[in-house]
């Protein structure tokens, strides 16, 4: 998981940044249409890549187009072309550039492309409470919220998935919460927040 405070370690960087960063990032995933589990992945290779690197500014469209590239590559049947996603950067960087950063991302996470996915959770959720489709899908859009507010990153995908579940049951007023969906997602994983220390970042070439 991420450092939910590494922009403290980003000389450069803002949380507003990280804001605009993945909005772009959502628009470009919608322009391709891949698949939602894709941008969770590319959100959180690029959360846990700028836990452990301080980004220049002028790096950081670079960092969330590479973090997209490789989410893709891992996720997607048909993968987009690396010049398409340098196309949607309105060509401000090389082919050799975007696929030396894939390097760099991969070789900095250890190649670790492991993330309890927030929709993984969500459809056993789903399972539970009989596929309902208006609250599954109010439970989606919910659900990538996390994706963009990020004082929503301390706290695991499991309890995400449950709080959004809970949030459009409750928009959708579609009665309490029953237990057999709190039981099968609390024995699923430990909702309990993250309090272990982290690392932090080191300088890489800006």
């Amino acid at each position: 998981m991420p450092n939910p405070s590494y922009i403290e370690d980003q000389a450069e960087l803002q949380w507003k940044m990280r804001t605009i960063l993945m909005d772009w990032l959502i628009e470009v995933h919608a322009k391709f249409r891949l698949l939602p589990e894709t941008l969770f992945i590319a959100v959180n290779l690029v959360d846990r890549f700028l836990s452990l690197r301080v980004v220049s500014l002028a790096k950081l469209q670079l960092v969330g187009i590479t973090g997209l590239f490789v989410a893709a590559k891992y996720e997607e049947v048909i993968c987009p072309s690396v010049t398409h996603f340098l196309h949607m950067a309105d060509g401000g960087y090389g082919v050799e550039e975007i696929l030396s950063a894939e390097r760099y991302m991969l070789s900095t996470l250890n190649f670790d492309m492991s993330y309890p996915n927030p929709l993984h959770f969500l459809r056993r959720i789903s399972k539970a409470d009989a596929y309902d489709i208006k609250t599954r899908t109010l439970g989606k859009f919910l659900a990538e919220i996390s994706a963009v507010e990020h004082r929503l990153m301390p706290y695991p995908p499991s309890l995400l998935a449950a709080a959004a579940m809970w949030l459009a049951r409750l928009c959708l007023e579609s009665g309490p919460w029953v237990s057999q969906v709190a039981r099968r997602l609390l024995s699923d994983a430990d909702c309990r927040r993250p309090t272990s220390s982290t690392t932090r970042p080191t300088r890489s070439a800006s």
